[in-house]
């Protein structure tokens, strides 16, 4: 933004693909990462069933209030070990296809004059990329199809290595929760 940045944190629901929640900040500080937990939190689904949270390891994400409120809600915490990307492959996706804009349907998430204009540029592209724009990794629906579904989705990818949280391994299919 002008000679300034801005700073979008977004949460994804891995099963779907959908952004439940974001928040643009002028700051990398918690609470705009805190927002977008809210977000999600405000619109989850079932709260009894369990929730993990994976994220890289941002002193946002570290945060004591962050860490406290998804401790609160009962959410299981994981995040990435290395710092390397692979790790949170699905959210560097998410980011790249919103920077990028390849697509009609894409917005080019760049160069804005205002920290307001930022916002609607945001919120827009958010919205198509949650209703308009099929992904291959949820069998060709779009995320808000995906999300009005339950029981296993056949991934038509697979991650570069198996994900263990606790007893349940994660691989080539994926499934909701929460």
């Amino acid at each position: 933004m002008g000679s300034n940045f801005v700073y979008l944190s977004v949460i994804l629901n891995t099963y779907s693909r959908k952004i439940v929640g974001w928040h643009l900040d002028k700051t990398m500080q918690a609470q705009g990462s805190l927002q977008a937990l809210e977000m999600t939190l405000l619109f989850r689904s079932n709260p009894a069933q369990p929730l993990i949270h994976h994220s890289d390891r941002g002193v946002q994400y570290c945060s004591w209030k962050y860490v406290n409120r998804l401790r609160n809600e009962n959410v299981t915490i994981s995040m990435c070990e290395s710092g390397d990307p692979n790790e949170n492959a699905m959210a560097e996706r998410v980011f790249r296809i919103l920077k990028a804009g390849r697509r009609a349907e894409d917005f080019k998430l760049t160069g804005f004059f205002s920290f307001s204009s930022a916002q609607a540029s945001i919120a827009k592209a958010i919205h198509a990329y949650n209703t308009f724009r099929p992904h291959a990794s949820v069998g060709y629906l779009t995320p808000s199809q995906a999300q009005r579904l339950s029981g296993p989705l056949l991934l038509k990818w697979y991650p570069y290595k198996k994900v263990r949280f606790g007893n349940v391994q994660y691989s080539a299919h994926s499934q909701r929760t929460g």
